[in-house]
């Protein structure tokens, strides 16, 4: 079989039509499954693997597939998906944290957001207004992902032993985090919509800054010591903007940097 008959067998497991890609990589053991949301699945196969292995390898994983694509589909993430006017549920994926949103129509000209329990939320007020309800979700996000990457950032750098002096929690349009010559850390709280091997990348590479401010040899070498195989997860952060939300993605468009 070559690798476009493997790839109409690996989507026949998918609960949607989903383009998927399979491509050999020597950088991978054994078989790595990606979703690009608006592109749709990737397979990366290690040299060899027998088409029936790698199929079999991707059947096993059919729970997560259907989980992943039906969670795309209603953020309206999947190619040819129409997305909702405003999204039934918030996740942030990086710390596994998930949120039911309803919405109550009222006469204000803007909107609420209230808390109802662990897992839920509602937006009261325009909710027929788009940017009403992204304004009062970012707000939400911002501020659940904030405490969320504070932490992470803390646990992390004692793991590492690199120290930092401050953490800001930014809405940035262009990058995902960077560090001053004082050592403070500045982090896009969109970060928590990344998986989370690309959230830890990032904390970990604003963390190395702290001992060599630039993207010298030594400063990837210090992050390999700390992320071996940083340099292709990293690269994995030029299509990060494609684990955000639609709702999300208008208004910010980060990159590595």
């Amino acid at each position: 079989m070559d690798d476009r008959e493997i790839a109409r067998a690996i989507a026949a497991f998918l609960p949607r039509p989903v383009p998927v890609v399979v491509r050999t990589s020597r950088r991978v053991r054994g078989v790595s499954l990606r979703f690009l949301p608006e592109k749709g699945l990737e397979v990366v196969t290690a040299p060899g693997i027998p088409a029936v292995t790698l199929i079999r390898a991707v059947s096993q994983r059919r729970d997560w597939l259907v989980r992943v694509c039906e969670r795309l589909a209603a953020e309206g993430a999947l190619p040819g998906s129409r997305p909702e006017a405003n999204p039934d549920r918030l996740v942030l994926t990086a710390f596994a944290r998930e949120w039911r949103v309803g919405y109550v129509a009222r006469d204000r000209p803007d909107c609420l957001l209230t808390v109802r329990g662990p897992d839920a939320v509602v937006v009261s007020g325009a909710v027929a207004d788009t940017e009403a309800v992204t304004d009062a979700l970012i707000a939400f996000c911002r501020d659940r992902a904030g405490l969320l990457l504070r932490q992470a950032l803390a646990a992390v750098s004692r793991e590492s032993g690199l120290a930092y002096t401050g953490v800001t929690i930014r809405a940035q349009r262009t990058r995902w985090g960077s560090c001053t010559a004082k050592a403070r850390i500045n982090l896009n709280f969109t970060l928590a919509f990344l998986p989370w091997e690309l959230c830890r990348l990032v904390l970990l590479h604003e963390l190395c800054h702290t001992k060599e401010l630039n993207h010298s040899g030594r400063f990837w070498a210090l992050l390999e010591s700390h992320v071996p195989g940083c340099r292709s997860i990293d690269a994995r952060l030029a299509a990060g903007r494609h684990y955000l939300p639609l709702w999300l993605r208008r208004g910010f468009t980060a990159a590595p940097r």
